[in-house]
């Protein structure tokens, strides 16, 4: 599972597998191969600086849509979006993998409910709450930011009772992450996060470098936030 990009590129910590990607979209092939093993689909926990639930290829259908004939927009981005979804077998991920140029990293959540590898989601991230008919949203607020204590998935009251009893897989954005003391966890005071890790059946890593090095507050490179965030769920895979 692999291309010329790295997306993506697999690691196993304790017999859990984690899959890196450096542009977001590319997760939809881990979680389709997951889909093809367990035969049912999944609930997804995300954490992410942005809320990465736009439509599946809305934004190459607008755009298509607008060089054909701007008054027609909302009709012809439906038609080219359903183009696009008739394309894609749930089951074939070469069908999935050959759309990956057309996909923006911030539509695989909803394709991957169209495609049935997700069931239902939970969208934490630092920009909107957003209601929609399916999945939830949960807005950190901003004096959390980057954060993974116990204090940040309690102020935006996850449903950590509900969640317990799901089928997970974790997804982290490294955007969310501004500062490297963000993984000096105190895994004795705090477990919610931990509990995710644990609970997840696979973990998935999005790098998003361009956004990672527009939000970064300090001195902190894209490797060496990939190198800590490895190493916390290490540390709490091995624990």
């Amino acid at each position: 599972m692999s291309n010329s990009n790295l997306n993506p590129r697999g690691l196993s910590i304790g017999g859990k597998d984690i899959w890196v990607v450096d542009d977001h979209q590319y997760v939809l092939l881990v979680w389709g191969t997951l889909f093809q093993t367990q035969k049912q689909p999944m609930v997804l926990v995300s954490i992410d600086y942005h809320p990465d639930t736009n439509p599946p290829f809305w934004l190459w259908a607008y755009q298509k849509a607008m060089a054909i004939d701007p008054e027609r927009e909302a009709e012809l981005v439906e038609k080219f979006q359903k183009r696009m979804m008739a394309s894609l077998v749930p089951l074939n991920l070469n069908s999935v993998r050959m759309t990956m140029d057309q996909m923006r990293n911030d539509e695989h959540i909803n394709t991957a409910m169209e495609l049935g590898y997700l069931r239902d989601y939970h969208m934490i991230n630092c920009m909107e709450k957003h209601a929609y008919s399916r999945g939830s949203h949960y807005l950190v607020p901003e004096s959390q930011f980057g954060r993974l204590e116990d204090v940040m998935f309690k102020s935006i009251e996850l449903p950590l009772e509900k969640i317990g009893s799901e089928e997970l897989i974790l997804d982290i954005d490294l955007d969310y992450f501004l500062h490297p003391e963000n993984f000096e966890l105190d895994l004795d005071q705090n477990s919610i996060f931990a509990d995710l890790v644990k609970q997840a059946q696979i973990i998935t890593v999005a790098r998003s470098k361009t956004y990672f090095d527009f939000l970064r507050t300090d001195e902190f490179t894209i490797d060496s936030c990939e190198e800590k965030l490895i190493e916390l769920l290490g540390k709490i895979i091995r624990k």
